[in-house]
């Protein structure tokens, strides 16, 4: 009986070995080399602003106005109300931008709709990684035609779809514009590009409301305008041509931006792509204010820029409004 017991076992053991050759973990095999170490997989570098730094974005221009690309930080000084600071964040990085089209879409601009469109349209195919972008058409108000997107083709099927004509409130268009890019752009670098005759008619707000407003938002503002020559009421008329053109440089100035008054809308394609080119071939210099924090005021930005060889101008927007409870 002891040597039939001792076979039984045997086979039981073997039974029970067959089996666990059957299990999916008995099927791995060791590898025949030892594994090479595994490199970790690359990861963009990720730079967190301190909540607290005021950022700028600006542009260098030489005494050609050409823009100016290479230089460090050592070349920038930084004055808040005349009181210099100290540059705590620089970056040349085409950071992506959040972007706005503002079209006026009135009667009188629908000469010029072909042109308009296609400007859009190769802005919107000019996007870069981490990029986004909205439509507002405006005629008697301003609408969203399109709310943030990053695909350039949601921007074209909008502006194809976009009926023309009506009136103008080209001042309610840029506050609405540069409200909504500042509260839901994801991108800290934000702008809108509005494309208007500047035949303004049905605005809410004024110019002293207008500037104000702006200098809430952190958004850069280009205006590209085709004054009309024809005295018919509009803010780019002969009686009101002057006023009407330093509204637009003072809005441009206040947020950064820039203006164009092209003669005809063929220049279109060459003043979208020096937009484009605005966008991409900023600093960004960052700061925390040195003065004061209970002063809620706004504050005046000064930046002084220089290499010792060229005669150098800076453009940024013109101040800021300290947070709430800086």
């Amino acid at each position: 009986m002891t040597g039939l017991r001792l076979f039984v076992a045997c086979l039981a053991m073997i039974g029970l070995l067959e089996g666990a050759s059957r299990h999916p973990a008995a099927q791995e095999r060791p590898p025949r080399r030892p594994p090479k170490a595994e490199k970790p997989a690359p990861q963009d570098e990720v730079f967190t602003i301190d909540a607290n730094l005021v950022v700028l974005d600006v542009l260098v221009f030489d005494q050609d106005n050409r823009f100016v690309g290479d230089l460090k930080k050592e070349n920038f000084r930084v004055y808040d109300e005349q009181v210099q600071q100290e540059i705590e964040y620089f970056s040349r990085d085409e950071a992506p931008v959040s972007l706005g089209f503002v079209l006026d879409t009135s009667g009188s601009m629908r000469p010029r709709r072909a042109k308009v469109i296609e400007a859009v349209k190769f802005l919107a195919r000019s996007a870069k990684p981490g990029d986004e972008f909205f439509l507002v058409d405006f005629k008697n108000k301003a609408e969203l035609a399109e709310e943030f997107t990053p695909r350039p083709a949601d921007i074209e099927d909008a502006v194809d779809n976009i009926v023309w004509g009506g009136g103008t409130a080209l001042l309610d268009a840029i506050q609405l514009s540069a409200e909504y890019a500042d509260k839901e752009g994801k991108n800290r670098r934000k702008a809108i590009i509005v494309i208007s005759d500047g035949d303004e008619r049905d605005s809410y707000y004024d110019r002293r409301q207008i500037i104000k407003l702006l200098q809430e938002y952190q958004v850069q503002v280009y205006v590209i305008g085709f004054p009309d020559e024809d005295d018919n009421g509009g803010i780019f008329n002969r009686s009101a041509r002057k006023r009407s053109i330093s509204l637009i440089n003072e809005i441009v100035s206040e947020t950064g931006g820039r203006a164009f008054f092209p003669k005809s809308a063929n220049e279109l394609q060459d003043i979208a792509r020096a937009i484009n080119a605005d966008l991409r071939a900023q600093y960004s210099i960052g700061f925390s204010p040195s003065q004061d924090r209970r002063d809620t005021g706004f504050r005046r930005i000064t930046i002084r820029v220089e290499d010792g060889k060229r005669k150098l101008v800076a453009r940024t927007r013109s101040g800021y409004m300290p947070r709430k409870g800086d």
